[in-house]
C-alpha cells in the first residue's frame, strides 16, 4: 500500500497563496472546491480538476488540462494566462461532468450544513482495481460526540456497479477502501495528513473554515477515522426504492452505511 500524505508545510507557499489575487478569487467562488494535496492544490468544479497549483522556484505555478483551456489536445499546459477567464474555464469543464460528480456538487458540496474536507481521495494503487478515488470526505460528530473522518462513495442509481445477479462490484470497491482505512500505519498517515490540512484551511481562510472550526473546536488532536465508508446512491426513482438491487445493498451495508437519495 502506498504512503498517504496530504498537506502543505512550505510556509513560503502559504504566504504566496494568501497574497495572490487569483487564488483569493478562487476561494471566494463558492462553486469551486479547493483540495489540498501533498504540497500542491487541486481546484475542482463539478468533479473536474480545472487547475493544479504548485510552488516552484519560489513562485506559484498554475497548470490545467488542455481540454479545459479549449484545446483539442491531450496533456497539460501552463494556465496562468487563463486565470482572468475563470468563468470560461469553469463552463468548459462543466461539459465533462458525470452524473455522480454533478450530484456530489449539487447535493453535497453546496450543502452548508456539511463539513466536507476533501474530494477525490486516493488511498493508493490496489490490486486488480487500478487507481481509484473515493468521492468525498466529511468531518462529522459520531455517537460518542467525537469528530470523525467519514469517507463517502457516490453512485448514480443507473451505475452498473451497484447491480449484479450475485455480487455487485461496489462491494469489492468498498471493501478495498475498508482495508486501507483499517491498516494501522495507513491510519497514522491519514490522521497526520488531515491534521495538517486542518491547519492549512485555517491559514488560507478557505471557505470550509467556519464549519470546520465549529466542529473541531480546537480539538484536532482527538480526530478519529471512521473505517466504515458510506455508500450514497443518488437519483433513485421513488417507485424503485424496493428494487432488488437496493435491497441487496441494504442487506450488505445496513441503514448506517447506505444513504439513499430519491430523484427530486
Amino acid at each position: 500500500m502506498s504512503i498517504f500524505k496530504r498537506g502543505i508545510e512550505n510556509q513560503n507557499f502559504i504566504l504566496e497563496l494568501k497574497s495572490n489575487p487569483y487564488f483569493q478569487k478562487m476561494i471566494a467562488d463558492e462553486d469551486l472546491f479547493i483540495a489540498i494535496r501533498n504540497e500542491y492544490l487541486n481546484v475542482y468544479y463539478y468533479g473536474q480538476s480545472i487547475c493544479k497549483i504548485e510552488f516552484s522556484a519560489n513562485k506559484i505555478k498554475w497548470t490545467s488540462h488542455k481540454k479545459y483551456l479549449g484545446l483539442n489536445e491531450n496533456g497539460y499546459a501552463d494556465s496562468s494566462n487563463h486565470l482572468d477567464n475563470l468563468e470560461e474555464l469553469k463552463q468548459i469543464a462543466k461539459t465533462f461532468r458525470g452524473k455522480e460528480k454533478e450530484q456530489v456538487k449539487e447535493q453535497i458540496l453546496k450543502n452548508k450544513s456539511l463539513c466536507v474536507l476533501d474530494v477525490e481521495v486516493t488511498f493508493g494503487r490496489e490490486e486488480n482495481y487500478g487507481k481509484r478515488s473515493i468521492d468525498y470526505l466529511a468531518l462529522e460528530k459520531n455517537e460518542n460526540n467525537k469528530i470523525s473522518l467519514v469517507f463517502y462513495e457516490a453512485k448514480h442509481f443507473d451505475n452498473s456497479e451497484i447491480r449484479a445477479r450475485e455480487i455487485p462490484k461496489v462491494f469489492e470497491q468498498i471493501e478495498k477502501y475498508e482495508r486501507a482505512l483499517t491498516d494501522h500505519f495507513h491510519q497514522i498517515e491519514i490522521l497526520n495528513s488531515y491534521k495538517t490540512i486542518y491547519k492549512n484551511v485555517l491559514e488560507l481562510n478557505l471557505n470550509n473554515k467556519s464549519k470546520l472550526t465549529e466542529l473541531v473546536e480546537e480539538n484536532i488532536e482527538n480526530l478519529e477515522i471512521d473505517n466504515e465508508p458510506r455508500l450514497i446512491i443518488f437519483e433513485i426513482d421513488p417507485t424503485k426504492m424496493t428494487d432488488i438491487h437496493i435491497q441487496k445493498l441494504k442487506q450488505h451495508f445496513g441503514d448506517k452505511r447506505l444513504i439513499l437519495k430519491e430523484k427530486i
